[in-house]
């Protein structure tokens, strides 16, 4: 897939790629996301005749574009989108569905066991599923936080559920286990017992009564703790979030030598019983060919 930087008024949204429902109130979540941070995720694109481009997945997000171009002409004079092949524009448009209507724990473990087990570079899923580098490495630390167990796999279920965002789950890994149980009873339970109030959250939530907290409120409560709370020190922190960053911006174009063991581990993989792995592996192996 090509990056590329285009007019928003060159993308072209059709019916036949949208999805059937719309939610009025995750659209104004989005749209308000969109307007404070930009648009962190490239939209997915066909070439069509006359330099203009089909949405093949991203339909919601041009919508929110659009809206605030509404109100700003000067706004998104260009959005970053990848450039998908105009034939494999349904296969491409069910494949993200997949990776949509997985809860971020399943999306954090499918992506560790592509990388961990089959050797599949994460730079090379991330261009596959269509998301940032720093994106993906999100779900790396979804995966570290089930790995700690404890309250920090509840804070993964949270997610699941989407009481708490799952877009910077480093915010939660800094934390000592006794950090963590002190924001979650001094900052979100107001004095209740951590595991009761997010066995509470939970099932609200499941009942469709979620109370959702923006990532803003757990950055500003996981900053600022005793020095006690962290499980290293300011600099340290501070060095790792650079190297992070610096980091997504650093990754080399995939060769043909780097994939050839990730093909090789995708056809294993593609035999696999279980569904989700097996339809990932082959359109991945698809896609790396």
């Amino acid at each position: 897939m090509k990056l590329l930087e285009v007019d928003p008024r060159k993308l072209v949204v059709s019916s036949d790629l949208s999805r059937s429902g719309r939610a009025k109130q995750f659209e104004e979540r989005l749209q308000a996301s969109i307007e404070e941070i930009g648009l962190a995720e490239p939209i997915k694109v066909a070439p069509l005749p006359r330099g203009k481009y089909l949405v093949v997945d991203g339909m919601m997000r041009v919508r929110a574009i659009d809206a605030i171009r509404e109100a700003d002409a000067a706004a998104f004079r260009t959005v970053p989108v990848y450039v998908v092949d105009f034939e494999r524009r349904y296969e491409l448009r069910y494949q993200t569905d997949i990776y949509q209507d997985l809860l971020p724990s399943q999306l954090a473990a499918l992506v560790e066991h592509l990388h961990q087990t089959e050797h599949i570079r994460k730079i090379d899923i991330a261009r596959y599923i269509g998301v940032s580098p720093p994106t993906l490495r999100n779900y790396t630390g979804l995966w570290r936080l089930l790995q700690r167990d404890g309250l920090f796999a509840r804070i993964v279920e949270l997610m699941d559920v989407d009481v708490i965002p799952a877009s910077n789950p480093y915010a939660w890994l800094r934390l000592t286990a006794g950090g963590l149980r002190y924001v979650l009873e001094n900052r979100f339970s107001e004095g209740v017992p951590a595991e009761t109030w997010i066995e509470e959250r939970v099932v609200r939530a499941r009942r469709g009564e979620p109370i959702r907290f923006p990532i803003k409120f757990v950055e500003a409560v996981t900053n600022s703790l005793p020095p006690e709370y962290y499980r290293e020190g300011e600099e340290v922190r501070t060095v790792k979030r650079d190297l992070g960053l610096r980091r997504a911006k650093q990754h080399k174009p995939r060769t043909i030598q780097d994939a050839t063991e990730a093909l090789r581990n995708l056809s294993r993989v593609a035999r696999s019983p279980d569904p989700v792995l097996r339809s990932a592996a082959r359109s991945l192996r698809e896609y790396l060919q």
